[in-house]
């Protein structure tokens, strides 16, 4: 009797590529899914399962083992399923942008780690049109990196998110998270209009007439995550106090705020939105003036704040010059605060053109502390700044008590912001270390009509 001929396919292989061939070929199979509505039948090795993840594990070798041959899988559609089972077996698998938020689901669902970072590395948050879409999915799922990279995107795109139709479609909870954020590059008149515009998407939802009364309803305590104090006593009087979104108590209150010197207890935040540790995430929750609905946009010029070093500060001055490529209204500068504990200094910021002659100045006391980076010093009137025209900002920061201020490193000389490019270069105003690299002075605040024409162009 001839002797059978057994093909060695196990000769010279990893154990990778035996299992991956034990499972294309289904050899040996001991466990079958009926996966997706229309129950397609996919086997596989509960060997493979049990030592890739602790949910499998607990499905086959768990008190409430599974002792069926087949176990239905509605949720998870037979393509999917057939990638994850892929990862399993091979470590690797092939990520679309149609499959990655189910694949992220079946990951998320099955305890599998890996193949849930591979997702969340895999997603485009770089793009306005889905950032709202994948923040859902990042609370759903619990992924606070993927939550992480929605917030950096939203915060430096904040009022173009803010202004699409997904936004209104946002859960209350991401809408929270949102609008708690300290990093918000938006205005507050924007976000006060953007959040009416979901309450108003939510009313539709049920079936409510949209009216202020309605829109408080919906709203509920999301309505005091709006920094009202934050629009100013002008823009609040003549225009959201006569808005019936607010009850009688809270109009009281918050003209105490605005009008009563010694009164600045208020329910709502008066922190600015810009807060954050992160400089590139940096903005400011201001506007420009009554008749201008552009928010103040802040160039960053630095990459990162400097932990572990401070900045002097004995009155000497600090200074960098900038050009830009665009007729920009300078509203003001960013400072950076103390480094330790609170602190108290005496600033005065100046802005010389490019004849050396002042065009601006504005003295303040600046109170600051360890828990905010940076913060806004606004001039009483903005300076138009043409195209091409260098221009200096000289800063000197005076502390009683000696304390140094945090200070920023990995300068950039070249800055596109809103559409406007800033060139910075070194000045001779400088006489406290300041760069382009290093040191104090890290944003300007202003305005422009860039975005505007771009935009106008491109239609």
């Amino acid at each position: 009797m001839a002797a059978s001929i057994v093909e060695d396919w196990q000769s010279c292989k990893s154990i990778v590529q035996c299992n991956t061939y034990m499972w294309t070929n289904q050899i040996a199979c001991d466990i079958q899914f009926l996966v997706g509505e229309h129950e397609e039948r996919i086997s596989a090795h509960k060997y493979i399962l049990i030592s890739r993840s602790c949910v499998f594990y607990s499905m086959f070798c768990g008190p409430l083992a599974e002792s069926k041959k087949s176990i239905p899988l509605p949720d998870i559609e037979p393509h999917i399923f057939k990638e994850l089972l892929r990862f399993l077996y091979t470590e690797s698998c092939d990520i679309q942008p149609d499959t990655v938020l189910p694949l992220l689901y079946s990951a998320k669902k099955y305890s599998i780690q890996n193949l849930a970072k591979k997702c969340v590395d895999f997603l485009d948050v770089d793009r306005t049109d889905n950032v709202c879409t994948l923040l859902e999915q990042s609370y759903l799922y619990d992924e606070k990196e993927l939550q992480q990279k929605c917030m950096t995107y939203i915060s430096s795109h904040a009022k173009e998110v803010m202004d699409s139709e997904d936004f209104l479609s946002l859960s209350r909870k991401c809408l929270e998270i949102i609008l708690s954020s300290n990093e918000l590059h938006i205005d507050e008149k924007s976000v006060l209009n953007c959040v009416l515009r979901w309450a108003n998407g939510q009313c539709e939802v049920k079936d409510l007439e949209k009216t202020a009364e309605n829109q408080r309803t919906v709203l509920g305590d999301l309505l005091y995550l709006v920094r009202f104090p934050l629009l100013g006593d002008k823009y609040y009087t003549e225009v959201v106090a006569d808005m019936n979104i607010l009850n009688d108590e809270e109009k009281v209150e918050l003209f105490k705020y605005f009008y009563k010197r010694n009164d600045k207890r208020c329910r709502f935040s008066d922190t600015n939105r810009f807060s954050s540790a992160t400089p590139a995430a940096m903005s400011m929750s201001c506007h420009s003036d009554m008749g201008d609905t552009r928010p103040i946009q802040t160039c960053m010029r630095y990459q990162t704040v400097y932990e572990d070093g401070s900045w002097y500060c004995g009155g000497e001055p600090d200074a960098i010059s900038f050009t830009c490529n665009d007729k920009i209204s300078l509203h003001g500068v960013l400072v950076y605060g103390s480094y330790i504990g609170e602190g108290v200094y005496d600033v005065t910021c100046s802005i010389y053109d490019f004849t050396d002659r002042e065009v601006g100045q504005k003295k303040i006391r600046l109170k600051t502390s360890d828990s905010q980076n940076t913060y806004p010093i606004l001039l009483d009137h903005p300076i138009d700044i043409n195209s091409g025209k260098k221009h200096s900002i000289v800063v000197k920061l005076t502390s009683s008590d000696g304390l140094d201020t945090y200070q920023g490193k990995n300068g950039l000389s070249a800055v596109v912001c809103n559409g406007v490019r800033f060139s910075f270069s070194k000045s001779r105003y400088s006489r406290n270390g300041t760069d382009v690299k290093i040191g104090q002075i890290p944003g300007l605040l202003f305005t422009s009509n860039a975005r505007a024409r771009e935009e106008y162009d491109s239609a």
